[in-house]
């Protein structure tokens, strides 16, 4: 009985040893991400009205981003049936976005949207580079903006309904970026993602309430008429359309960063922004209980 005993206790240690590994192994890959919406807004250009919006991401661990795919719903009566199709959608990546980032080659490639239903539009995107050319986690614990849409309205009085899809078949569709191609180790080529590829990511979530406007306070028509000039902006910017009224502006950069605020603005005279950086900032107007945020681009 002796020697039994001393035969099945390592057995048992190793099976308690196996069990842990794995669940520390599943818990390792087990990271969450999440979606938002940020700085949703109308505009006009050349008379046509279009509904623009940030999507963010942020994840419970932070990761290099590799291949993705999401997937988004709308108001037919506010943009039309198959939006894809008509081109009434665009979607945009600039400096400052996670999918605009570019390691001499552009970090991602292959981008395609499709109309999957009458409402629903889906974006997808590829790896350009390998892991190993990242410099840095691009999606971490602190939100950052993905990429940037604007649809083109038919019937600009309708309720927009921008949200995300959440239905279980359209979840789980992001991966972490492929290794490189290279045998030598170097931190350069492109992804091989058959041979070396990145792992899913699972348990994404998704908040739509940043999709919709505020409206508050000002008739919706009043402010459509504001803009900002010009912009692009080298030295300065004013705020047009509301030029009697005094507001409170912020500026925030392309990551939410609070980088100026002027309080008792008077509206049509100009601001200084010529110490700001060269990129992507947003310009929000708080006037009579009512936010507005506008994109304005430092050259």
């Amino acid at each position: 009985m002796k020697n039994m005993k001393s035969m099945y206790n390592p057995r048992k240690k190793q099976k308690s040893l196996f069990i842990w590994l794995l669940l520390v192994t599943v818990t390792i890959q087990a990271q969450d991400i999440h979606f938002t919406f940020a700085n949703a807004q109308k505009t006009i250009d050349d008379g046509d009205y279009y509904y623009e919006a940030d999507v963010m991401i942020e994840a419970s661990e932070a990761f290099k981003l590799g291949s993705g795919q999401i997937y988004l719903t709308y108001n037919p009566e506010a943009f039309g049936d198959n939006i894809s199709k008509h081109n009434g959608i665009q979607y945009s990546y600039e400096s400052g976005y996670v999918l605009g980032e570019n390691y001499v080659l552009p970090a991602y490639k292959s981008f395609i949207q499709n109309d999957n239903a009458n409402n629903r539009v889906s974006f997808t995107f590829q790896q350009g580079v390998s892991a190993e050319s990242m410099s840095r986690e691009n999606v971490t614990t602190t939100v950052r903006p993905l990429f940037h849409i604007k649809l083109q309205f038919v019937d600009a009085t309708k309720d927009p309904m921008i949200a995300f899809e959440e239905g279980k078949v359209y979840q789980d569709q992001f991966f972490t970026a492929c290794g490189s191609m290279l045998k030598s180790g170097a931190k350069a080529g492109f992804p091989d993602c058959a041979n070396l590829p990145g792992e899913q990511l699972i348990n994404d979530t998704y908040d739509s309430s940043g999709a919709s406007f505020q409206t508050l306070g000002i008739e919706d028509q009043e402010v459509d008429n504001v803009s900002l000039y010009p912009n692009p902006s080298k030295e300065y910017f004013q705020i047009r359309g509301l030029e009697n009224s005094e507001t409170t502006i912020s500026i925030t950069d392309i990551n939410g960063k609070l980088v100026q605020t002027i309080k008792d603005h008077a509206l049509g005279t100009t601001i200084d922004v010529s110490q700001l950086q060269t990129g992507v900032y947003f310009i929000q107007m708080d006037i009579q209980n009512y936010q507005k945020s506008y994109k304005l681009i430092k050259e």
